[in-house]
């Protein structure tokens, strides 16, 4: 029979897990540290009233340090019903059942250190992908590391075993959260919305998942273009960040700003107003670049400023009254309220994508 596998993305390398052992995927909440935990451990989070470790995977399997994103995802992993560890990833991708002629064992490669633990129990074919398929079993190993020690070390030493995670009623988990403010250091260059959208997420997690709304709420932010409010999907942005000096581009279009150091890459900046009929005018103090995927490469879209963000229930999208349509109605999808306005819902990567930002160039 297919083996049903969650797949999900690290620094741009596909791997899997067995669905059958994730219990939930959750949005990056706020995270409290832990003393004494090993470096790969980057704190706990109150997970339906059990205190339950995170796991950066990328540190755990060895590879280099990377910054957190707004955007990451914590796949809630459980064996036997008893004990539960999240591994946070940057990207899931999604359930797909894997014929078992698809599977391959995983060797290991001349050169490599026999004493360093695998997490790669085989590798399997997704269409063009290779997966690295992650062993469940290893990763919820009770056995735990102690900080600063090498592996070798680590074997000789005495290990240090998870105690099994306290049980909360939700009230009181509740008031737990209540009594303290925590403060996300493992994202420590999180802008004050960063902040405080983990801290809602870190929030709303402490309550057993049976009373939660089934409805699937969609994240979003409020930006400023030219004295509008607009809303945009967070789904569809990898982050938001200064505006920095940017170097022009010769012979390009009079919407690409020019390209931006973005800690070492290459970031085009574009400007999306002229696709919205919007006044084109110097980048306000307050400027921000929204950097999002599109196809292979990442772009950025300059805004004015960044105003709120929330989630929003989707019952709550509405048709746009009449006077906030336009020609450009194609790149609205919807209306919403916002502090008793109805501001619109902008699909950026269609407006990116639409051909309407190159018209009319010598207007």
């Amino acid at each position: 029979m297919p083996t049903p596998l969650l797949t999900f993305r690290l620094l741009g390398a596909c791997y899997a897990l067995e669905a059958q052992y994730v219990r939930e995927i959750l949005r990056l909440p706020a995270l409290t540290p832990v003393a004494e935990a090993p470096p790969y451990i980057i704190g706990v989070v109150n997970y339906r009233g059990r205190i339950v470790p995170v796991l950066d995977l990328n540190l755990r399997l060895g590879l280099p340090p990377r910054s957190y994103q707004i955007h990451d995802h914590i796949i809630v992993l459980e064996q036997e019903g008893r004990r539960l560890l999240g591994v946070l990833v940057n990207e899931v991708l999604g359930v797909h059942d894997i014929p078992l002629d698809a599977h391959e064992a995983h060797v290991t490669l001349a050169g490599s250190p026999d004493a360093v633990p695998r997490f790669v129990k085989q590798l399997t074919k997704l269409e063009a992908t290779a997966l690295m398929v992650l062993d469940h079993e290893r990763l919820l190993s009770t056995t735990i590391e102690p900080r600063g020690s090498s592996t070798q070390a680590a074997a000789a030493a005495p290990a240090i075993k998870w105690q099994q995670s306290p049980q909360h009623t939700p009230a009181e988990a509740g008031s737990l959260a209540q009594m303290f403010e925590i403060t996300p250091l493992f994202f420590a260059h999180a802008a004050p919305w960063e902040r405080e959208l983990l801290l809602e997420r870190a929030r709303n997690l402490t309550h057993e998942l049976a009373a939660q709304s089934a409805i699937q709420h969609i994240a979003l932010a409020i930006i400023g273009l030219s004295g509008e409010y607009f809303a945009v999907e967070l789904a569809s942005v990898r982050e938001f960040t200064d505006l920095q000096q940017t170097t022009p581009v010769p012979c390009c279009p009079a919407y690409i700003i020019g390209d931006m150091n973005l800690r070492g890459d290459i970031l085009t900046v574009v400007d999306i107003r002229k696709a919205l009929q919007m006044p084109v005018g110097e980048a306000a103090p307050t400027a921000k670049v929204m950097v999002m995927p599109l196809a292979e490469m990442l772009v950025g879209v300059l805004v004015d400023q960044v105003i709120d963000v929330f989630d929003l229930d989707p019952s709550k999208l509405c048709a746009l009254p009449v006077g906030l349509k336009s020609t450009k109605e194609a790149y609205l999808k919807g209306g919403m309220p916002y502090q008793e306005k109805i501001v619109a819902l902008l699909d950026v990567p269609k407006i990116l994508t639409g051909g309407d930002l190159t018209v009319d160039e010598e207007a």
